[in-house]
């Protein structure tokens, strides 16, 4: 498994399918996931220094389009977040970059690129409040959401920050002090925005979903869906599968044989939420080089069901 490796596998059969992705990094460049959405994915990528540049691939067709990075007209900024999704109803897509000049600035520099004309549009918007900005999104329905956080880290988060690309609009929802756990991600779960707040105390692992629901004046609240624990999951949750969950184990392993030396293992399993029960989906191993391999796991949800041309 090289530096250039990508794997795309189907949750519900455990089948994985390794493509190499269209560009070349060498040992000086590197190259992460902005985002997935119906067959396209959207990576960010530099081939050294600090010469990063975006590009939109369509594995099965093989087709890609590289896109100007925004980010590389700013300077020095903070917290740049990157979101990806397509448009409904159409073959267009979508790229959101936001970032602040300086950590107390309350303004964020916001920059949207459509497929359609392809070109960016910029703008300066006020956002009180928006200390920082989680860079995990999630695009659902023509809105893209975040998690703002306040404090040193994201630990603590504060709301998840809407944007509708329809109107060019933002809008906050706080998260409840109920929500307020260890770790927070956003999901797509039963078709909706949902918050996953999750973590490991003396009970094993306990975690509750929130949906993204509105109430009867038509604004956004967060509402508790579920809560659950077990003792048994040790994990980190990746995402939903219909109801139950994908977890993932990223081990680093010895073994002494005739020669010792260090492996690394990769194992995916699906969690019944219901019945506590698990099945093995895919199990790698491969030699660790004495190098950091960074594995990146993305959700493609139900995105891959219709395929859209770059």
């Amino acid at each position: 498994m090289g530096s250039d490796s990508l794997y795309i596998v189907n949750a519900a059969s455990g089948e994985e399918v390794h493509v190499q992705q269209p560009f070349g990094v060498s040992i000086h460049g590197w190259f992460c996931i902005v985002g997935v959405s119906n067959g396209n994915i959207c990576f960010k990528f530099s081939r050294g220094q600090d010469d990063t540049r975006l590009l939109v691939w369509n594995p099965t067709t093989q087709r890609s389009r590289e896109i100007f990075d925004p980010h590389r007209d700013h300077g020095r900024s903070y917290f740049p977040v990157y979101g990806f999704g397509h448009v409904p109803n159409t073959y267009a897509y979508t790229i959101i970059h936001m970032c602040k000049r300086d950590i107390a600035d309350a303004y964020v520099f916001f920059s949207r690129y459509c497929s359609r004309r392809s070109t960016w549009f910029h703008c300066v918007d006020y956002l009180l409040g928006v200390e920082k900005i989680d860079p995990n999104s999630i695009f659902l329905n023509d809105h893209a959401y975040w998690i703002t956080g306040t404090g040193d880290s994201y630990a603590t988060p504060k709301s998840v920050l809407c944007y509708i690309v329809e109107d060019e609009s933002f809008s906050e929802v706080s998260i409840p002090v109920g929500a307020i756990y260890t770790v927070h991600n956003l999901v797509t779960h039963k078709d909706k925005v949902a918050l996953l707040a999750q973590t490991h105390n003396e009970f094993g692992y306990v975690a509750s979903i929130w949906h993204l629901n509105q109430d009867t004046d038509g604004n956004k609240i967060l509402e508790q869906h579920c809560r659950f624990a077990s003792r048994s999951i040790r994990e980190n949750l990746i995402l939903f599968m219909d109801d139950n969950l994908i977890l993932l184990v990223n081990n680093l392993k010895e073994r002494e044989l005739l020669v010792s030396y260090r492996y690394r293992e990769l194992l995916l399993t699906e969690y019944d939420i219901e019945h506590g029960t698990r099945n093995l989906l895919v199990r790698r191993a491969w030699r660790d080089p004495g190098m950091p391999h960074p594995i990146i796991v993305r959700s493609t949800l139900k995105y891959f069901a219709g395929l859209f041309p770059v």
